[in-house]
């Protein structure tokens, strides 16, 4: 019987040796052939959990994990079979690889089968270094969990006490507390009768909310909420059990402003509480808080018959609505809480910003008589990246022109005849609505136009026009008769001889000219002699009177020589000369003898 054991222990121990090394032996192989393969791939699911048929993003990557390059493309396919186009046909250098991302609408069978599986076809070299084909699949595992369609469902009533006309706000917030979307979300409430809040589509883990105002009456209020849903082809309710709003007279009231709608992210919005205490007693230790800023102020007081106003700026950072919760304590040790409407701040982006430019024009900057009429242009451009509608011109009351729209960066202009009665600056206002529904201005450039006497304009001498010129044919050689020509060359020979006769009587008045200065000249020297005649010579004693008449007589019979025959110049010179030598002895005797 030991025997036996030690037999049956042996063979057992034999057997348990031979498939450890059977198993050692499939490792080895698997891991021989694992590291023949050259292709390594990775591939990633999102998500992994799913409840029912949905789209998931896929990413791929394929590396060559061997020392040589392939000697082939590399192909992907989709679950389908049908090839992944978008990755193309790759051939993978040594240690490079191709990443594909993409995705794959998952089925209900991959779902059921709990993996999603894609194929790889590449070539490599076998160990005789022959290239050879291979196909491999890879699968990523996935989660099927089936659909969840859960919701959390929340109220608030603010406040919960109210006076009469005063408005209380009912809000509800919806959280999918599920694994699948949930589509056409509305909710109600029996407060807000005939209301209903559409809430759309909430992805699952997100949250929609939505709020109600309700003016208090005279008598409390029942709110009282319903919420449908759908999800997965199906309809779900969900609702919140009835709550009392309570009617009360509140002598402190509540007010809370903004000084904008809105603006754009970072903007500042100023936010004013005013309280107002109409009571015959004090409010003491008032506190304020919001559900989003948490607690703002703390220990203030009002005074019977007083308002209190207090201030909070804030950051705009999204799209918010605030509401602001009061309690306080009168000197009796009564408690109250109420609340403010609420106020919605609007976060707006940079796009969505409205502005406008105005361009004014005119015709001419001066003008010399009053009233004028002049011509205006506006130019209006919209630089925003929004389109604007009800766009008004406007100059002090007056519009003067209204653009229905006017579209992202499009300019539109008109044209106006304005009667001025001064000079001075104009400029015009260009104004629409922005995104929040505030009135928003832009005012244009001015235009300056300037009053000035009128110069006088200087008298200008007339103008007259001569009469028009009287022109007569003046007739030419060939219109004269045959004599003309004929009694023109007689003309011109009578010419010749005339001036011919004329140039001789010329001489001939020169000749006489000249012959009467001789005969001048002549009859000077003969007075010259006869001066000369008239001396005495006292040195004779007797015969001198003898001898005087003697020579007076030569003298004139000389003189009557003369006249009759005139001497040539040369003769009348020595004759001149003869004379003035006889005066000279006549005039000095002694020298004489």
């Amino acid at each position: 019987m030991k025997h036996q054991q030690n037999v049956r222990s042996l063979t057992q121990r034999a057997i348990w040796a031979a498939l450890f090394s059977a198993l050692i032996l499939c490792l080895l192989c698997a891991g021989a052939a694992a590291a023949d393969i050259p292709i390594k791939v990775a591939m990633q699911v999102s998500p992994t959990t799913f409840t029912g048929p949905a789209e998931a993003s896929i990413q791929i990557r394929v590396s060559n994990a061997s020392d040589r390059d392939l000697p082939g493309p590399v192909t992907l396919y989709y679950p389908n079979g049908k090839q992944i186009e978008d990755f193309g046909e790759p051939v993978l250098a040594a240690g490079s690889s191709v990443t594909w991302d993409g995705t794959w609408d998952v089925t209900q069978a991959q779902l059921d089968a709990g993996a999603i599986t894609f194929r790889i076809h590449y070539s490599m070299y076998d160990d005789n270094g022959e290239v050879v084909s291979k196909s491999n699949n890879f699968r990523k595992e996935i989660t099927f969990n089936g659909v969840v369609a859960t919701v959390e469902v929340s109220r608030v009533i603010t406040p919960t006490t109210a006076g009469r006309n005063q408005n209380v706000s009912i809000t509800y917030d919806v959280v999918n507390t599920g694994n699948v979307d949930i589509e056409n979300v509305n909710v109600t409430d029996s407060a807000a009768s005939g209301q209903r809040k559409n809430l759309g589509t909430i992805k699952a883990g997100e949250k929609g909310t939505a709020v109600f105002t309700v003016k208090m009456g005279s008598r409390n209020i029942s709110s009282k909420g319903t919420v449908t849903y759908e999800a997965a082809g199906k309809t779900y309710t969900e609702t919140k059990e009835a709550a009392q709003i309570k009617y009360g007279e509140l002598k402190l009231t509540s007010k809370l402003e903004a000084d904008k709608k809105g603006g754009l992210i970072g903007d500042s919005v100023k936010l004013t509480l005013t309280l107002k205490n109409t009571g015959k007693e004090d409010f003491e230790g008032i506190t304020v808080t919001d559900a989003t800023l948490g607690e703002l102020w703390s220990g203030e007081t009002v005074r019977a018959g007083e308002s209190s106003t207090l201030e909070k700026t804030i950051s705009i950072d999204r799209t918010i609505d605030y509401q602001f919760l009061i309690s306080a304590t009168d000197t009796a040790g009564s408690t109250i809480e109420t609340a403010t409407d609420r106020v919605t701040v609007t976060a707006i982006e940079p796009s969505q910003v409205l502005n406008l430019t105005a361009n004014a024009k005119v015709d001419h900057e001066m003008v010399y008589a009053l009233p004028a009429t002049v011509h205006f242009t506006v130019e209006v451009t919209n630089t925003s990246g929004m389109d604007a509608s009800n766009v008004t011109v406007t100059a002090g009351e007056n519009t003067l022109y209204t653009f229905p729209t006017i579209l992202a960066g499009e300019t539109r202009s008109f044209t106006r005849d304005a009667m001025i009665d001064m000079g001075g600056q104009f400029q015009f206002n260009v104004n629409a609505r922005n995104l929040l529904g505030e009135q928003q201005s832009f005012a244009s450039n001015i235009v300056y136009i300037t009053f000035t006497e009128p110069t006088p304009v200087p008298t200008e001498a007339p103008i007259v026009t001569p009469p028009a010129p009287n022109y007569e044919r003046v007739p030419t050689a060939e219109d004269m008769p045959e004599w003309y020509d004929q009694a023109g060359k007689a003309l011109n020979y009578a010419s010749i001889a005339l001036g011919a006769l004329a140039a001789l009587c010329l001489v001939l008045v020169i000749a006489a000219a000249i012959s009467r200065a001789l005969h001048r000249r002549n009859a000077v020297e003969a007075l010259d002699q006869l001066d000369l005649i008239d001396t005495r010579d006292y040195s004779q004693e007797d015969g001198g009177n003898s001898n005087f008449e003697s020579d007076e007589d030569e003298i004139l019979a000389s003189l009557e020589e003369n006249t009759e025959e005139s001497p040539t110049a040369d003769e009348a010179e020595g004759q001149s000369s003869t004379g003035r030598r006889a005066r000279r002895t006549a005039a000095d005797p002694e020298q004489n003898a």
